[in-house]
């Protein structure tokens, strides 16, 4: 009877565990599946939340930022100073990490700080209302939301890297930048047919009414968002990296070169666009839509050739397109306008699709296991050097700004001599690029010759005469194979080689 009770009791506790167990499997079956539905909505609030960005930041850069900054009475040296002090409270970023840390959260802080950042341009808004453009309100107020911003950008990236699944990493932002990409276009376009109607105070009005609104509207779909644990943050010593490796140390001179020869005429573009050469807002409008869609297109198009030939090629391209530009603005009269404003919004798409696509991939490929550290250096390096840039040209501008004169049949003025020293500048960023050394590169020329290689082979084949296409091919395949037996390891040309502390 003993042994019957004692095999039930067994039993009866085998059930029992069996059932706990399943209670607990259920319960962490739960868990996960909230935690997922958690992350799915999250995610679906970040498109959203990033709707309202994208129209708020139309506003804060580019040509309307430009006519904003015009209406509060600013000058050429006003402007390049407003983009200097853009660029140079990049270096804020650098504290960002230690006061996540302090914080313990990084929601907070970011929702903090992006409610001043749309106060301080609400504070804008109503000062146009009001008629008040006093020049130096406006360049304190936008140069603390400047800072203010950088602050946010480095915490948000942190938030969403720990957000998104890694697995879902490329294609999340990748639809969701094409769904901000279509906002910025249609926004574009809305902005520029209110001031082409209204060039005044009242469009300006408009314009910054519906940015702030939109911004506004985004804060509050960005708080419904969920934040994950924060992971741990190392502390790092900026200038012991910097010494560490020489190939950081190429990378952070071409990169704040760069920034310096862009921003050394960045902020004069839209300056000789709206006061020199007179464009009307329709027409801006109208080319900044075909650089958008372009751009897109491109987006995708520089990608894939990107993977085949490397990130360092693809942004080698871009700043050959952007020498170009650069020299070509310097030909840009009202004489000129009419045919170089057209080649100016595709090549600019071009040009800047393979630059913002590669360039910030370029301290990943160098930095291997530093790189999340090296890309806070890099961009505060950036943000440096581009603040010098900007002074250097608006002191320059001062000079240039009055001066014209004429060049055969053009009517030009004097701040096009920044963009042609600009593009001088930038070829000579091609040089400094060129010693960058970077995982997972091939040389542009042999990925040339392959192509070259590929497209003599099939049309040889297709040729009306055999014997022609034979000899064509015979001499390719011993230049191939004489190539490939003076190469270590018998490589072939067609390999997807890695070059490693070589300038190529």
């Amino acid at each position: 009877m003993k042994s019957l009770l004692s095999i039930f009791s067994k039993r009866m506790n085998g059930d029992i565990g069996l059932t706990k167990k399943t209670s607990l499997w259920r319960k962490n079956s739960r868990t996960v599946r909230d935690e997922e539905e958690i992350v799915r909505r999250s995610l679906a609030i970040s498109i959203y939340e990033g709707i309202g960005a994208v129209i708020y930041a139309l506003v804060v850069q580019g040509v309307f930022f430009t006519k904003i900054a015009l209406e509060f009475g600013a000058d050429a040296f006003t402007l390049s100073l407003l983009l200097g002090i853009q660029y140079l409270s990049q270096v804020f970023q650098l504290i960002v990490p230690t006061m996540i840390a302090r914080f313990g959260k990084r929601k907070p802080f970011v929702l903090t700080t992006v409610f001043l950042v749309r106060s301080l341009w609400l504070a804008i808004l109503i000062l146009a209302i009001m008629g008040v453009t006093r020049r130096d309100l406006f360049v304190i107020i936008v140069s603390c939301g400047f800072v203010c911003s950088a602050l946010v950008g480095n915490a948000w990236t942190s938030w969403m890297r720990d957000l998104v699944p890694q697995r879902r990493m490329g294609s999340f932002f990748g639809f969701r930048n094409l769904v901000h990409s279509f906002v910025n276009l249609i926004f574009t376009w809305v902005y520029s047919m209110i001031l082409n109607r209204w060039p005044n105070r009242f469009g300006i009005q408009w314009v910054l009414g519906i940015s702030v609104t939109a911004g506004f509207i985004s804060l509050l779909v960005l708080s419904r968002q969920h934040e994950p644990p924060i992971k741990e943050i190392q502390s790092v010593s900026y200038l012991k990296l910097f010494r560490s490796n020489k190939d950081y140390q190429k990378l952070l001179v071409f990169g704040g070169c760069w920034n310096f020869a862009i921003l050394f005429s960045a902020p004069f573009f839209s300056y000789h666009q709206l006061e020199n050469l007179k464009v009307n807002f329709a027409w801006i409008g109208y080319l900044s839509m075909l650089t958008s869609l372009i751009t897109m297109a491109f987006y995708w198009i520089w990608g894939r050739i990107a993977d085949r030939i490397g990130h360092k090629n693809i942004l080698r391209v871009g700043i050959a397109i952007a020498c170009f530009i650069a020299i070509m603005w310097f030909f840009m009269t009202p004489e000129t306008m009419g045919t170089l404003l057209w080649v100016d919004a595709v090549t600019s798409a071009l040009a800047w699709s393979a630059i913002n696509l590669a360039v910030f991939t370029l301290p990943m490929l160098v930095g291997g296991e530093s790189a999340i550290v090296l890309v806070a250096f890099f961009g505060a390096v950036n943000g440096l050097f581009g603040f010098i840039g900007s002074l250097v040209g608006g002191l320059l501008s001062r000079w240039l700004v009055p001066l014209t004169f004429t060049m055969g049949e053009l009517n030009m003025q004097g701040i096009q001599f920044l963009f042609l020293g600009s593009g001088v500048m930038r070829i000579g960023c091609l040089f400094l690029l060129k010693r960058v050394s970077v995982v997972g590169h091939i040389r542009l020329r042999t990925a040339l010759f392959e192509t070259m290689t590929n497209i003599t082979r099939r049309g040889a084949k297709e040729h009306t005469e055999p014997g022609l296409a034979s000899a064509i091919v015979e001499t390719i395949d011993q230049k191939e194979e004489n190539l490939g037996n003076n190469r270590s390891g018998h490589e072939k040309l067609s390999e997807r080689t890695v070059v490693r502390d070589q300038s190529t």
